[in-house]
């Protein structure tokens, strides 16, 4: 655990076995105390409590015992548990005074136990002999008559002060409570910032009510006072009946009155009356191996808010660098000047010189859903390995590393640049959707593979048709040319004519017989591949694991999908057999076969009979036969080619069904970027307005069109009239898709035949002439058409900046301050993956501050946030969970940094280095108590 703040469960309102009240068992010897304090323990944690505050009244007695069974517990292993996962238990006292009011007495988690009676004896309490089994009734004490005598008094022993915090009873109506007719002015007087409710704040402070604007500072008759609330149990009984019933989620980094008070003054970042909600995603760990400007790093990060402080040149944007460059996310910013002056240069310039040239390696640890992904990258290769769960390190690329473990991630002045880059400004909108984006345009990808896929079975059958066209015009005039020449042999028998009138139905006969022994043949193919994926489905059956709940289940239904395959097997095989065998000689299809094959023999025969028989005619009898050969053989190869052109299906069908796929996803990922546009617009509070054009990004497109056409002597110029009329087009991407089929006719067109305008009138009337079309036809090929047609035409997404009520202005006209404002108020609103920003004060105008802390407290409910900052006022009143701050190596040299200290700004040492670091930081703390209450 990183050493920030986090949420405990606690319950501060807990008695013990010697209070006046208990119901149940009472435990009185050593033994008995022991046992209960170790059933207490174990009774905790089965209700998810965190910490307690042991608060009988006026008594310390059964706190050593509680204290020693919370430091003896152990793990699911039986191990000693680790000091930061055990019960934390504070000491405390439930106080009856004369205010009259009662209120409970917290004192810090390590308050030293032989300090116990000094407190009794400071408050004027009689204390109760230790052995005794139950405490007498309740004393008031009536010599302290406000919380400010009671401070009074406390604060008097400095071996006290700051160690302690008091939450006086403030339940509406209940017994001993503060909030009662006439005690307004003890309220207002009250140095307390917090207060305990018997009960919830649902039920006891309905938000709304006008108790809950007491409390809240809403009524000028107490003071407009506001107080933290805590959820108590008063629990008292022995079988714990309400232990932790009413509980609340209170937020710190060590378990001191005074984190307590700082939870109070902070209620909205640090306490929770319902479970709070945490990110899901975010940084755990960043281990760099050594640096030569850091050293070895290995920092802990708090999974809410962490702020990285320091001096400049102490190495805080060398750690977010390290983290964005170990996780390949890569900034999109071109370069800005003489050189790759860009993010992405200056960070690969600092992994060369600081890591590369030690050796050094980073290794990002990303909790993703509750699952451990660690990413490691070596700084001389700049290789990726990745390990999920308890796997083992794999080689990956940056692309599969984007898409897992995705950040959001500004550098320096980097945010307010995203109005003059497109680039930026897309990434702005897809960052947070970058998943569900990813997975559409995997979906495209799946698409347009199979439409390239298919467009060979296209170009195919297109030519296999185009070659069944040809040779059936082939095989009618040789028919034609054949029967001709059988009408000039005369001088024949009448049974002589009739074979030669019968011979154009024998050839047909002998085709059909030709194709029945094919599809015999194919027949004993297609079973033989049937029951070889038979075979195969069969050895890929899932193994059911051997334990679990769906076990049986599993193991059922595997049977009967092994069954089914078993079915199909004892089926189809047989039938296998059979067709073998009825081919075979003497086989029922062998005979079959065999009869028409033999009357086609007796046929031949006799018509060569004939031709023997008529040597008058021996010129044209060798025509004859020559041009029998030749159609013979285009028979054949009209029998193979039909058979081509069934086995591709309907190519055509399959390529427009494609392309309407491709276009309904891109659709879809227009709806995703358009939803999420509206999200921005609604998330920026109208400051921004969102939108997105689509079909306006065909830079890449343009870029495949142009180099397809290169050669040809279409001037650049026409291809720059072509796109700016597309992009002037109510329907660019409809126009688009017209486009590309005008493309294809003129590859698909005859080289002899020529171009029309009604052909491409598209290309037409976007002003490429007919003989630049021409052109193009010599240059255009199938892979190059194929290439531009899968291209992807990307949507823009376009900014304007409210200035008044409904009036906007073009994003890029808006202050860099305006601008980066407005952005800023998105991102801590979004939720999702973490949020990096180095110095994001630098892109802000200075009166916008204080608002973006309000903008944090709740941002980091939802995502992770890490901040590099110089601004004390985004890390104390921001309420940074964990803060690192960094310093030189040695005083005033900037050749090297170190983490110096890590914690959170309740720990004195953290707040020191705030002031001691930040300028301004002091004053950062006063604003926190003037004007948060901080």
């Amino acid at each position: 655990m990183n050493s920030g703040a986090h949420f405990y469960r606690t319950d501060f309102q807990v008695h013990t076995p010697r209070d006046a009240n208990w119901s149940g068992a009472r435990a009185s010897t050593e033994e008995e105390r022991h046992a209960y304090a170790k059933e207490f323990v174990a009774e905790c944690r089965e209700r998810s409590l965190n910490a307690v505050a042991i608060t009988d009244h006026h008594d310390f007695a059964f706190v050593p015992y509680i204290r020693q069974a919370a430091a003896a517990e152990s793990d699911v292993s039986g191990s000693p548990g680790a000091p930061s996962e055990r019960l934390v238990v504070f000491p405390g006292l439930e106080l009856t005074l004369g205010i009259p009011c009662q209120a409970l007495l917290i004192l810090d988690a390590n308050f030293p136990d032989e300090k116990f009676s000094a407190i009794l004896e400071a408050l004027a309490i009689q204390e109760t002999a230790g052995e005794a089994e139950a405490l007498p009734p309740v004393t008031r004490l009536d010599h302290i008559q406000s919380f400010e005598d009671l401070y009074t008094t406390l604060d008097r022993r400095p071996w006290l002060q700051g160690r302690y915090t008091v939450l006086p009873n403030v339940t509406d109506g209940g017994y001993g409570t503060l909030m009662r007719s006439g005690m307004h002015a003890k309220y207002k007087s009250m140095p307390c910032v917090g207060g305990y409710l018997d009960g919830t704040v649902e039920a006891k402070a309905k938000p709304g009510s006008g108790i809950s604007r007491k409390f809240g500072g809403q009524d000028a008759n107490w003071g407009n006072k506001r107080i933290a609330l805590f959820q108590t149990s008063d629990s008292r009984s022995r079988t714990f009946t309400d232990l932790g019933k009413y509980s609340s989620w209170v937020k710190w980094a060590e378990p001191t009155a005074e984190a307590l008070r700082q939870a109070c003054l902070a209620q909205e970042s640090r306490i929770a009356h319902t479970q709070p909600a945490l990110p899901t995603i975010y940084i755990e760990r960043v281990h760099v191996s050594n640096s030569s400007f850091l050293g070895p790093v290995d920092l802990v990060f708090n999974r809410q808010y962490t702020a990285i402080i320091g001096g400049r040149g102490t190495g805080k944007s060398t750690i977010l660098d390290y983290i964005r460059w170990c996780l390949a996310d890569n900034p999109a910013v071109a370069p800005t000047g003489d050189g790759d002056t860009s993010a992405d240069g200056r960070r690969r310039e600092l992994v060369a010189s600081t890591l590369a040239a030690v050796g050094g390696q980073v290794e990002v640890t990303f909790i993703l859903n509750g699952t451990r992904h660690v990413v490691r990258r070596t700084g001389e290769s700049g290789q990726l390995l990745l390990k999920v769960g308890d796997g083992e390190f794999t080689a990956v690329t940056e692309d599969l590393v984007q898409s897992l473990l995705p950040v959001h991630a500004y550098s320096q002045k980097q945010l307010s640049s995203v109005a003059v880059r497109p680039n930026e400004l897309t990434r702005f909108i897809t960052a947070p959707i970058l998943q569900d984006l990813q997975a559409k345009d995997g979906q495209v990808n799946d698409a347009a593979n199979r439409l390239r896929q298919n467009y060979g079975s296209l170009q195919r059958a297109r030519s296999v048709s185009h070659d069944i066209e040809r040779l059936g015009l082939t095989g009618r005039s040789l028919s034609d040319q054949a029967e001709h020449l059988r009408s000039l042999l005369t001088g024949l028998s009448a049974e002589d004519q009739q074979v030669l009138a019968d011979r154009p139905a024998v050839e047909t006969s002998r085709e059909t017989l030709t194709a029945f022994r094919r599809t015999g043949e194919q027949l004993t193919t297609a079973m033989a591949a049937l029951l070889d994926e038979v075979d195969r489905l069969s050895a890929g059956l899932s193994q059911v694991p051997p334990a679990g709940a769906l076990t049986q289940n599993l193991e059922a239904a595997r049977d009967a999908v092994s069954g089914t395959i078993d079915a199909i097997r004892t089926t189809v095989q047989p039938a296998q057999q059979a067709l073998e065998s009825s081919l075979s000689a003497g086989g029922t299809l062998a005979s079959a076969l065999s009869a028409p094959e033999a009357e086609l023999t007796t046929l031949d025969a006799q018509y060569e009979d004939v031709k023997a028989r008529s040597a008058i005619h021996a010129q044209q009898l060798d025509q004859l036969s020559s041009i029998e050969e030749r159609r013979k053989a285009t028979a054949d190869q009209l029998v193979s080619l039909r058979e081509q052109l069934a086995t591709l299906g309907n190519p055509e069908q399959v390529h427009a069904m494609l392309r309407q796929e491709l276009l309904r996803l891109y659709a879809e990922r227009s709806a995703l970027l358009a939803q999420q546009c509206a999200t921005v617009t609604e998330l920026s509070g109208g400051l921004l307005k969102a939108e997105v054009v689509r079909g306006r990004g065909f830079q890449q497109a343009e870029e495949r069109f142009r180099a397809l056409a290169a050669g040809s002597g279409v001037r650049a110029a026409k291809f720059d009239a072509l796109f700016l009329g597309l992009a002037a087009e109510t329907a660019p991407l409809e126009t688009w898709e017209r486009i590309l089929t005008e493309l294809e006719q003129l590859l698909l067109l005859d080289e002899s035949t020529g171009l029309t305008t009604e052909q491409t009138p598209t290309l037409s009337r976007l002003g490429l002439a007919m003989s630049d079309q021409e052109r193009l036809r010599t240059k255009i090929t199938v892979d190059a058409w194929l290439d531009l047609a899968l291209v992807p035409v990307r949507d823009e997404p376009t900014f304007s900046y409210r200035t008044n009520e409904a009036q906007y202005i073009r994003f890029a006209s808006a202050s860099a301050g305006q601008q980066a404002t407005a952005l800023l108020r998105v991102l801590l609103s979004q939720t999702g993956m973490p949020l990096m920003i180095d110095q994001p004060e630098e892109d802000l105008d200075s009166q916008i501050v204080q608002e973006v802390v309000t903008w944090l407290w709740e941002s980091k409910k939802r995502r992770q946030i890490i901040f590099a900052s110089h601004n004390p006022n985004l890390v104390v009143n921001g309420d940074a969970e964990l803060v690192v701050v960094c310093n030189y190596r040695r005083a005033g040299d900037q050749s090297g940094g170190h983490v110096e200290i890590t914690g959170a700004i309740d720990v004195k040492g953290v707040r020191d280095e705030i002031t001691r670091v930040m300028e301004g930081g002091e004053q950062a703390f006063k604003l926190r108590r003037d004007k948060y209450g901080f």
